[in-house]
């Protein structure tokens, strides 16, 4: 349908082309009922915002887990929902079209981005509860607002700019998903008055997500298997926010969620309200404030790796900008980790007995992270891609971890020893070299306290060059040993790379007598790392 015959200027998602998705390498933009019509026809979400493809797909996990039935568990028979699940992907022609239709023409109401009274996933009652406006620059994560610095973009509060709908929604995804915590735009609800709000439920987190060889594929994938589900109370109902006619009550104490579909769609802490123009095609201003008073309590993810923490705990794995994603491929594949942490539970029902061959076979796992701080400070956001993972996966149902996904920790643990050994030694180094020889102190061997600001106290430039060269050189030798299935002597072949890069960054000073000595003084760190392999060879 197109834009002219929508009413009201309300911006209906399920028709409106507004999600960007990849059809043969060119990026198109869909409605919600052409992507679902279409889904096996595209190769993927073409979001170029992580954490917004990353609630996008929840939201799209939800619907495709009711067009299909997937969110339905009948009599507790695990057996048969996988079997369900096996004859979707065996199938591989699409959703029942007219199942898709069915879905969106009941909940059409709910999926209007502008609706006066049931805007998609926002909050109406804002325009009266928010004397004040947040402003199109706090929805926009990249841009500064406030007395923040400015990054990607000269924007200001003076002077707002305006969002197409199309993108607003995006945004609006973003902050439900991963906003901040503390002030925000002051919400005044039964003469109770408060400006600040708890984080949304993804912050700062990894979440790792199945890809299958098409859109449909990935998005059945991607449904929660019934053993990660919360189960909820004969009178909880288990719904999407768009599904339901009343809003939840601010001030009210929050019900956990009922099942899967409450769990990947209604974990957010922030109440939105956006703000359109005239015509409905853009948004000018927005409301961003608390939704509860009270934390929802707790689910696992079924996205997140889980880490142990000193206490015994579980808590979501961090994102790390600095962190390449092949250093945490052995967290999202072992079964059983020996540091008490545990793999995103959605990998747990992806076995080679589980899936079509060829779905298995072509397994990826795409991961978007926002590296931020736990209240307000947003660093940078990125997202990649593995290659193919069945090899590492089990294929035959005994739930045991593959001798190659075990290569893959000894790996990634080698890669990072070398690290180790390489930025240490050039430490030493760069301290020997910088440090005056007794002989040219003044006084003659006699110590003399060296300046706090000096360079004998700090690292140098060494160690920063040294492992921007490394890590990219590493990820590359990782993949190589992945490929050829052979992580046997990881560490002596890390430790090599290690030491070429040494050599080459401490070159420079190679022909001076200082320079040599305190070159030489600290290569054997590095060098050690090679001490398997030459044992091994006599």
């Amino acid at each position: 349908m197109s834009p002219d015959a929508v009413d009201d200027d309300r911006f209906p998602l399920d028709l409106r082309p507004w999600v960007p998705v990849s059809v043969n390498g060119v990026t198109e933009r869909v409605g919600l009922r052409g992507l679902f019509l279409r889904a096996h026809e595209l190769e993927g979400l073409a979001v170029v915002v992580p954490p917004a493809a990353s609630g996008l797909m929840r939201v799209l996990y939800a619907m495709t887990a009711r067009i299909t039935g997937l969110c339905e568990l009948v009599e507790g028979d695990t057996d048969a929902w996988l079997d369900r699940r096996y004859e979707l992907l065996e199938n591989g022609e699409g959703f029942d079209p007219d199942a898709v239709v069915a879905y969106f023409d009941e909940h059409m109401e709910g999926l209007r981005l502008h609706d006066p009274s049931r805007p998609f996933l926002q909050d109406p009652r804002l325009a009266e509860e928010c004397t004040g406006s947040s402003g199109v620059n706090k929805l926009v994560m990249s841009r500064p607002a406030g007395s923040n610095q400015v990054f990607f973009g000269h924007f200001f509060d003076a002077q707002q700019v305006a969002l197409p709908s199309g993108e607003a929604v995006l945004h609006l995804l973003a902050q439900l998903y991963y906003g901040p915590s503390g002030q925000c735009t002051p919400r005044i609800v039964d003469g109770k008055r408060y400006g600040n709000t708890m984080a949304g439920p993804l912050r700062r987190s990894l979440s790792c997500h199945p890809m299958g060889r098409n859109l449909y594929e990935t998005l059945v994938l991607g449904i929660p298997a019934p053993g990660t589900w919360p189960s909820g109370t004969d009178d909880d109902v288990d719904a999407c926010p768009w599904e339901r006619t009343e809003p939840i009550g601010p001030l009210a104490l929050p019900k956990p969620a009922a099942g899967p579909l409450s769990m990947l769609t209604e974990q957010y802490q922030h109440a939105i309200l956006l703000r359109p123009d005239s015509d409905g095609e853009g948004v000018v201003d927005a409301r961003i404030t608390w939704a509860l008073r009270v934390n929802r309590p707790e689910h696992p993810d079924p996205y997140l790796i889980w880490d142990e923490t000193k206490e015994g705990t579980p808590r979501p794995r961090y994102a790390d900008a600095e962190r390449a994603l092949w250093r945490d491929l052995d967290a999202m594949i072992l079964q059983k980790r020996s540091d008490g942490g545990r793999r995103p539970p959605i990998f747990d029902e992806l076995t080679g007995t589980q899936l079509p061959e060829p779905v298995f076979r072509n397994l990826r796992v795409t991961a978007y992270g926002f590296d931020q701080d736990g209240q307000t400070r947003d660093r940078t956001y990125f997202s990649a891609m593995t290659p193919p993972l069945f090899p590492l996966l089990d294929s035959t149902g005994s739930k045991t971890d593959t001798a190659l996904a075990l290569g893959v920790k000894e790996g990634r643990d080698a890669a990072e020893k070398a690290a180790w050994h390489l930025r240490t030694a050039l430490r030493t180094a760069w301290r020997a070299y910088t440090t005056p020889f007794a002989e040219d102190r003044p006084g003659g061997g006699r110590t003399t306290k060296a300046s706090k600001s000096g360079p004998a106290k700090g690292t140098g430039p060494w160690p920063e060059a040294a492992l921007a060269a490394y890590w990219p050189a590493a990820e590359e030798h990782f993949w190589h040993l992945l490929d050829i299935k052979d992580f046997t002597d990881a560490l002596p072949s890390f430790g090599r790379l290690a030491l070429r890069i040494y050599d080459d960054i401490t070159a420079p000073v190679a022909a001076e007598p200082r320079g040599a000595r305190a070159r030489e003084s600290a290569r054997g760190l590095v060098r050690a790392l090679l001490a398997r392999e030459r044992g091994s060879a006599r």
